[in-house]
C-alpha cells in the first residue's frame, strides 16, 4: 500500500480538504437562519439537512473529483505510476490505492454530513424520526453509488489527459446527471425529438440519488423495492464507469 500512503500524505499535506470540512460543519448551522424561520421555526431542521447534503454534493464536485483528476495527472506525469508498475503493482491495484487515498478523507466528510442531518435535524415525532434515520441511510448508499465510480473515472482520465480536462469531463457528467437531465425532461414534454430522447435514455440519471426533497418535505423513506431498483440502475452504471476507467487508465503519459 505504498502508493496509497504516498497519495494520502500528499493530500493531507496540501490541506485543501480542511476548507471544505469547515464549510461542511458551518454552513448547515448558518444558512438556515437566512430563511424566514422566525415565522415558522420548524423549517430550521429541514433547511439544515438540505444545506448539509447540498454542501456535500458541492464538496464532491469541487474537491473530490478535482483531487482525483489532479492526482492522476500529477502521478502519471512525474513517472510515479510507472515506477510502481516496475515494482509489480498492476493498474487495477494502482487505481484502487489512488481511489482509497482520496476517499479515505472524503468518507470523513460523509460522516460529518450524516451526523448533522441525522442528529441535529431529526424530527421530534418518533415515527418521523425513524423514517428520517432510514432516509439518511438510504441517501448515503445512493450517494456513494454515484460519487465512488466518478472518482475512479476522474483518476483514470487524469492519467491519460491533463487534470483540467479530466475534471471538466467528470464534473460535467455529475452536473448533467443531477440537473441537466431534469431540464431535458421538461423539454421532452413539449418536443418529441428522437435525438433528445436518445440523449435522455443514455444520460446518467444521477438525480435518482438525490433524496434532499424527501428530507425537506418529510416524505419518509423510500420503499425498499424502489430503492432496490435505483440501486440496480446506479450499480450497473457504476460498473460500466469502472470498466471504462480501467481501460482509460495508464501508468505514463
Amino acid at each position: 500500500m505504498e502508493l496509497f500512503r504516498l497519495t494520502l500524505a500528499s493530500i493531507l499535506n496540501r490541506k485543501t480538504f480542511a476548507i471544505f470540512a469547515v464549510l461542511l460543519i458551518a454552513i448547515p448551522f448558518v444558512l438556515p437562519y437566512m430563511t424566514p424561520w422566525e415565522t415558522k421555526p420548524s423549517i430550521i431542521e429541514p433547511a439544515r439537512a438540505q444545506a448539509a447534503w447540498w454542501m456535500l454534493w458541492v464538496t464532491a464536485a469541487c474537491w473530490l473529483l478535482f483531487q482525483g483528476a489532479n492526482i492522476g495527472d500529477r502521478w502519471a506525469s512525474h513517472g510515479i505510476l510507472e515506477y510502481f508498475k516496475t515494482l509489480g503493482i498492476n493498474r487495477i491495484s494502482q487505481m484502487g490505492q489512488l481511489w482509497l487515498a482520496c476517499f479515505t478523507i472524503f468518507a470523513g466528510m460523509i460522516l460529518i454530513t450524516f451526523g448533522i442531518s441525522t442528529f441535529t435535524a431529526m424530527p421530534g415525532d418518533p415515527l418521523e424520526a425513524k423514517h428520517w434515520l432510514i432516509t439518511n441511510c438510504q441517501y448515503v448508499i445512493l450517494f456513494l453509488m454515484v460519487t465512488a465510480p466518478l472518482l475512479m473515472l476522474s483518476i483514470a482520465l487524469g492519467t491519460r489527459f491533463r487534470g483540467a480536462a479530466a475534471y471538466a469531463v467528470t464534473i460535467g457528467l455529475l452536473v448533467h446527471g443531477l440537473f441537466g437531465i431534469r431540464y431535458l425532461e421538461v423539454f421532452l414534454a413539449d418536443n418529441k425529438s428522437p435525438l433528445l430522447n436518445f440523449l435522455y435514455v443514455v444520460s446518467p440519471h444521477y438525480h435518482l440519488s438525490d433524496l434532499t426533497s424527501r428530507l425537506v418535505f418529510k416524505l419518509g423513506s423510500l420503499p425498499w423495492a424502489e430503492l432496490g431498483n435505483m440501486a440496480i440502475y446506479l450499480g450497473g452504471l457504476g460498473f460500466l464507469t469502472l470498466a471504462l476507467s480501467i481501460q482509460l487508465y495508464r501508468e505514463v503519459k
